[in-house]
């Protein structure tokens, strides 16, 4: 794992929030990493939180997203149907091969589309709560 500074903190920054929010809690805490750097702490943080049960992710293609189109999806992130129950390192993995390979910049649009792409993060406390945006 990548030697990433502050973890308690990045973890309290973006509980709650989109992917995104955990990138950049990274590279707010950790502000001498490259990209590069970036990068591999992102999938390392989030292999870590997926193994200690912090995070889990909406499993692809689940109908539990609300919208104008779609109101009332079948599911809620509470249905098991609706997460995605690949392992730590399979998930990972899949991110990392969707990761856009040109991309060299944290403002790059490129990565914003890849962010909103991956499934959403369900964030779980403490006592069970689970919680996405």
């Amino acid at each position: 794992m990548t030697q990433v500074d502050h973890i308690e903190e990045i973890i309290r920054d973006s509980f709650g929030l989109w992917i995104t929010g955990l990138f950049d809690s990274i590279r707010h805490w950790n502000p001498t990493f490259s990209f590069d750097e970036y990068k591999a702490a992102f999938f390392d943080v989030v292999k870590k939180l997926l193994d200690d049960g912090e995070i889990m992710f909406i499993a692809p293609g689940a109908d539990c997203y609300t919208s104008p189109a779609n109101p009332h999806p079948r599911y809620t992130i509470y249905d098991r149907d609706a997460q995605w129950h690949e392992s730590p390192e399979e998930i990972v993995r899949q991110f990392a091969a969707q990761w856009p390979r040109h991309v060299s910049d944290p403002n790059d649009p490129e990565l914003t589309v890849y962010f909103y792409m991956i499934p959403g993060v369900i964030w779980v406390d403490k006592d069970g709560k689970l919680y996405a945006s």
